[in-house]
C-alpha cells in the first residue's frame, strides 16, 4: 500500500472520530443544559459558559449551544452529526425551521451543505415576506447653490442628511453565518 493510501486511511479514520467525538460533546452538553449546570457555575447562559469557560469564540458558543438545543429536541440529527453528513453551520440553519411535522421530510435536505447551502435551504422552507428595515444615515457634501459676484462669495446650502430606507436583515450573532470546525 503506498505511502499517500495509508495517510489518506488515518485522515479518514480521525475525521470519523472527530464527528463522533462532537455529537458525543454536544449531548454532554445538551445534558449539561438540561441540568442547568452553566447557572451552577454563576453563568448567565449556556452560551456565556461557553464563551468564557471554555474559551469558544461566539460564533462557536452560538453553534454548539444551537446543536446542543436541537439535539435535545430532535435526537435523529445525532446520527447524522456523527457520521459526518451535517456540520455544525448546517445544524444552525436547520434549527431555524426544522419542527416535529417536518422533520423527517426536511433534514435530508441539509445533509453534506455547505453554510452558504444551508442558508439556501432555510430560505427556501421559510422565506421572509418582509424582512426589517434599517435606516441609513449619509451625509451629502453640498454643492454651490448660488454666487454674488458683487461680493465674491459662494454660498452654499447647508449639509443635509440623507435618510433612505434599505432592506438589509438587521445584523446579530443569529443572523451570521457559521462555518464548520
Amino acid at each position: 500500500m503506498s505511502n499517500a493510501r495509508a495517510q489518506a486511511d488515518r485522515l479518514a479514520e480521525l475525521l470519523a472520530r472527530e464527528h463522533g467525538a462532537m455529537a458525543e460533546f454536544l449531548v454532554a452538553l445538551a445534558e449539561f443544559d438540561r441540568q442547568r449546570g452553566w447557572e451552577e457555575l454563576g453563568f448567565s447562559s449556556l452560551f456565556w459558559f461557553l464563551h468564557r469557560r471554555l474559551g469558544l469564540s461566539k460564533g462557536a458558543a452560538y453553534g454548539r449551544k444551537t446543536a446542543a438545543n436541537l439535539i435535545e429536541r430532535h435526537p435523529a440529527v445525532l446520527a447524522p452529526l456523527k457520521d459526518g453528513r451535517l456540520c455544525l453551520s448546517s445544524v444552525v440553519e436547520l434549527a431555524k425551521v426544522m419542527t416535529e411535522e417536518n422533520a423527517i421530510e426536511i433534514l435530508p435536505r441539509f445533509f453534506h451543505c455547505s453554510a452558504r447551502e444551508a442558508a439556501e435551504v432555510s430560505a427556501a422552507i421559510q422565506p421572509v415576506e418582509r424582512p426589517p428595515l434599517r435606516d441609513l444615515v449619509s451625509r451629502i457634501t453640498a454643492t454651490p447653490v448660488a454666487t454674488s459676484r458683487d461680493m465674491g462669495v459662494m454660498v452654499h446650502a447647508p449639509e443635509p442628511l440623507l435618510r433612505v430606507k434599505v432592506q438589509t436583515p438587521e445584523p446579530s450573532c443569529r443572523s451570521g453565518v457559521f462555518y464548520c470546525e
